[in-house]
């Protein structure tokens, strides 16, 4: 009998931002450059909206998570994205 795999999910990413975010924006366009190689869902957060993220991470963005782990901040080059999403 064959074993069954389950249906994966697509990841969870979190993607933390501001406007007026040089880094943020080149960022956004490097996560939508590897939407068109995999599948994932995407919540992006603007951390003005909230004073502990603010304070958390206003030094730090922007900041891609992937169920609920940081794999790239700051500066993001495609790469760093590439091997996150291993594509």
């Amino acid at each position: 009998m064959e074993e069954q795999v389950p249906n994966q999910r697509a990841p969870q990413v979190t993607f933390y931002t501001k406007a007026g975010c040089h880094l943020c924006d080149d960022t956004r366009e490097l996560l939508d450059e590897i939407a068109t190689l995999t599948e994932y869902d995407l919540t992006e957060i603007d951390i003005r909206r909230d004073m502990e993220l603010f304070e958390l991470y206003r030094y730090r963005i922007p900041i891609v998570m992937i169920d609920e782990t940081i794999v790239a901040e700051g500066r993001i080059e495609y790469s760093d994205l590439a091997n996150a999403f291993h594509v």
